[in-house]
């Protein structure tokens, strides 16, 4: 599902109770560690960016031209006003070390899935307490994340639209739905 190296653009569409935006944005990655998103529009947020790095979060501000560390206790906070959270953005690569991850088959809807439950270690500095992937047994490709916390559902992330691209299958939109809200989403189309 991961390469070594990636660039995409995507467009992200917030819909909350007091409206909808939509950002236009650039992305790049190396390795497991490093990744850059750049705003390109609207004009009033282009420039914008957020970096990642072994060393933490950072996000540019243009108009300050101020690079900004993202203090750990801010990691929750929403990332550009969607439901996506800083440390979506910080954890994405930190399962293995994070996680204790146990397999299983799970059938939802008539489609038999690969179930992959994570459970935190016990100094793993985690927001969730369980998370359950569900993932085609035959491609490996992710087409469900439930985010638990204490036992409760808090959000789910669905992805779909599966694609060929540089060989690899690759879900090409990707939905937040938040439990709490349950009118509110965040769809990023790659």
């Amino acid at each position: 599902y991961r390469a070594q190296s990636s660039y995409s653009r995507m467009r992200m569409t917030v819909v909350r109770e007091r409206g909808t935006r939509e950002l236009e944005m650039e992305s790049w990655s190396k390795g497991d560690d490093e990744a850059l998103i750049v705003i390109r529009s609207p004009a009033r947020e282009a420039g914008a960016a957020t970096l990642r790095t072994e060393d933490g979060l950072w996000n540019y501000a243009p108009r300050a031209d101020r690079l900004i560390r993202i203090p750990t206790g801010l990691l929750s906070d929403s990332w550009m006003g969607s439901h996506f959270t800083n440390d979506d953005l910080m954890r994405e690569t930190s399962y293995l070390d994070d996680y204790d991850a146990e397999i299983s088959m799970e059938e939802r809807e008539g489609v038999t899935y690969l179930k992959a439950t994570l459970t935190p270690k016990p100094e793993a500095p985690v927001v969730y307490s369980e998370l359950v992937y569900l993932i085609t047994p035959d491609g490996w490709i992710p087409v469900r994340a439930e985010y638990y916390d204490e036992g409760e559902l808090v959000r789910a992330m669905a992805f779909d639209q599966i694609q060929s691209i540089a060989g690899k299958q690759i879900p090409m939109r990707m939905t937040i739905l938040p439990v709490d809200a349950p009118d509110e989403e965040t769809v990023v189309e790659y």
